[in-house]
């Protein structure tokens, strides 16, 4: 990628060391001045593993951080103990990279680039930067965030967090580039009987695509995967039905292989217990046939007789949006999968309470209260969902203290959210028809495109962001369509 430099992967021990890294003296040598010139090459890139399970880096062709002096320490077994994560040792001197460093070493105008450890300039492509968080006794910097009980947990688009001995952390593991793992179905066969009184969509982390529908009469889930393949069930009665979300990764997927500039083997990524599980709402308060609850169901595919069984009941409840209609307007809302292999959903004991299923405990809870109705979720940590309510304010909700707080006011209701695993942006559909995407974190946002009618988006793999029509609910049924979310950082 242009601005990026190279990948992390050269060889370093030849580096010119560029002008103020700070050295660390190893224990039984004589200290000695390091010579140093400006020549504006990149300071050398380290990685750690931390919490993940790989690390990978990238470096990028601008200046080191700056300082009076440096001092280094030469031996002939080299570097001695170079083993703090912003550390890295380039001919036979220990130097210190500017990650996690207080006063920040960059030099007026630069920032500190998380990926590479060098200073950047804040436009520069493939730069990581940003203010640390206070996280009990450690520091959560960029590509990380708190847990609310003293550990940093890894955000996108980093897959592991790296720590320094006094507390200092930060993403690692982090990509530069989008990787594209899979293709969509095709938009004609996604425009076809799949998307027949569409309503919800999500996809999973192979690119297969799943709906449900809000319609009279019996409704479906449906499943089309990437080389046309259609499957559909039925649902439970005439129970109408309103989301549709599989549990996927919330980080881009690791590497297999360690660059050359990483110390020591790194083990292959291991599976996630119930990805690709998929879940629905049912919504209907009227109209249903028979006394059957509604609530959460998630999908048991080799179960003929119950395919879609209810794991969160619900009672009956009502709304004034997202979607001014009160067939859609109804029921569970908020419908999203935690890390956890949890279930979260608002609305099904009443408007506000946020509901769990936990599918390894195999228990169903009442978790928090939101101050009105719940209308969207959506996972952004292993410890954060981002969750709206009518109206539009946005809440950050902590799965493990329990606890939420604002982020920010939106302005209009919300029909859904919707989590990118590489940007970690969360891209909002809104009943204005924009689409917003959102730093969950800070609570940023802008407009990202404008939808044709009232409906729903949902981030694929492949790097696109769809749009469906909530079809019964428009004079004219529109199309399902895609935009083309950003490929690099």
């Amino acid at each position: 990628m242009a601005g990026c430099g190279d990948d992390g992967r050269a060889d370093s021990g030849s580096a010119t060391q560029t002008t103020g890294p700070t050295t660390t003296p190893t224990s039984g040598a004589s200290e000695v001045t390091a010579t140093t010139t400006d020549t504006g090459a990149t300071a050398p890139t380290t990685t750690s593993e931390g919490d993940s399970d790989s690390a990978a880096a990238s470096t990028s062709s601008t200046t080191g951080p700056t300082s009076d002096s440096a001092t280094a320490t030469t031996t002939p077994a080299g570097c001695g103990a170079c083993s703090e994560p912003n550390q890295q040792c380039v001919d036979d001197q220990c130097v210190t990279l500017c990650q996690g460093q207080s006063p920040d070493p960059c030099p007026e105008g630069q920032v500190c680039d998380f990926i590479s450890g060098s200073c950047h300039a804040p436009a520069d492509a493939c730069t990581l930067a940003g203010a640390s968080e206070a996280c009990g006794d450690r520091e959560c910097g960029p590509g990380s965030a708190c847990d609310g009980q003293g550990a940093c947990v890894p955000v996108a688009p980093c897959a592991g967090v790296a720590c320094t001995s006094d507390g200092a952390c930060w993403g690692s593991a982090c990509a530069c580039d989008r990787p594209v793992e899979c293709q969509d179905p095709s938009l004609e066969q996604l425009n076809g009987p799949f998307a027949e009184k569409i309503i919800g969509i999500d996809f999973a982390d192979d690119c297969t695509a799943w709906m449900v529908t809000l319609r009279s009469g019996t409704d479906y889930l449906r499943r089309l995967r990437p080389d046309g393949e259609l499957t559909e069930w039925p649902g439970v009665s005439n129970l109408d039905m309103g989301e549709v979300k599989v549990l996927r990764r919330l980080t881009i997927p690791q590497l297999t292989e360690v660059p050359p500039v990483a110390a020591g083997p790194v083990p292959p990524p291991q599976p996630v217990e119930g990805l690709g599980e998929v879940a629905i709402t049912y919504t209907c308060i009227g109209g249903c046939f028979g006394d059957i609850i509604q609530g959460v169901a998630r999908l048991v595919e080799d179960d003929a007789i119950n395919p879609l069984p209810i794991v969160i009941p619900a009672t009956e409840t009502m709304g004034g949006g997202p979607f001014m209609a009160p067939v859609a307007d109804a029921g569970p809302q908020g419908l999203t999968w935690g890390e956890d292999r949890v279930l979260y959903v608002g609305n099904s004991t009443a408007n506000g309470e946020y509901n769990t299923a936990d599918l390894e405990q195999a228990t169903v809870a009442v978790v928090h209260n939101f101050p009105a109705r719940v209308t969207a979720s959506a996972p952004v940590s292993p410890a954060h969902l981002l969750v709206a309510v009518e109206g539009g304010a946005l809440f950050r909700y902590n799965v493990v203290t329990q606890l939420s707080e604002p982020v920010t006011e939106l302005g209009a209701h919300v029909t859904g959210l919707s989590h990118d695993s590489f940007t970690g942006l969360v891209y909002a559909s809104m009943s204005s028809l924009e689409v917003l995407a959102i730093e969950p974190f800070t609570g940023v946002f802008e407009v990202f495109a404008m939808m044709p009618d009232v409906g729903r988006v949902a981030v694929s793999p492949s790097g696109k962001l769809y749009y469906v029509p909530a079809k019964l609910l428009q004079a004219q049924e529109g199309m399902v369509q895609s935009w083309d979310l950003p490929a690099a950082i």
